[in-house]
């Protein structure tokens, strides 16, 4: 199938409304699309960013093979890049300025990791993105991440969850 035609098949049925496809009949109706996809990563990622999901078409989603891997904080800090840093790096500072907390910025200080694991692309040859990953999905959790790195490394878990995929043939 076709890239474009594959990414119109995976829309959510209203899309951008309040009357969005819940994840469970979204998750029957196109998981078969998209077989290398684990469910967390259907949703987290396709559901519910797929206005986006064409900022990364080009890599060709039915090329993605996932797993699930334990990542040091030290990594995750050093070694996770964007196209570039103001990405990563901008609102990080409200997980400690806020004074009314959103239920993640709650999550991540109380659980010191993020409460989904971000998505990363292990880059190897494309030279416009972030090596040795991009981040793909879960911008404000590394923002939130970056922050409490900066301020109190000491409270962040030693290991975070993290999906990684490459690409195959």
């Amino acid at each position: 199938m076709e890239s474009s035609e594959l990414i119109k098949k995976l829309k959510p049925y209203n899309n951008n409304t309040l009357d969005k496809e819940p994840f469970e009949s979204y998750k029957l109706r196109v998981a078969h699309l998209l077989p290398n996809f684990p469910v967390e990563v259907l949703e987290q990622w396709i559901y519910r960013h797929y206005s986006d999901i064409n900022d990364y078409s080009f890599l060709g989603l039915e090329n993605m093979a996932f797993t699930e891997i334990i990542m040091k904080k030290d990594d995750i800090y050093n070694n996770i890049k964007s196209y570039d840093d103001k990405i990563i790096d901008s609102l990080g500072y409200q997980i400690y300025e806020r004074s009314n907390k959103t239920w993640l910025q709650k999550k991540m200080i109380s659980q010191f990791t993020w409460p989904v694991p971000i998505i990363v692309y292990k880059n190897y040859d494309n030279p416009d993105m972030g090596k040795p990953y991009h981040l793909i999905e879960g911008h404000l959790r590394l923002n939130y991440f970056r922050a409490m790195y900066r301020r109190e490394k000491n409270i962040l878990l030693d290991n975070h969850r993290v999906w990684e995929f490459e690409l195959f043939d």
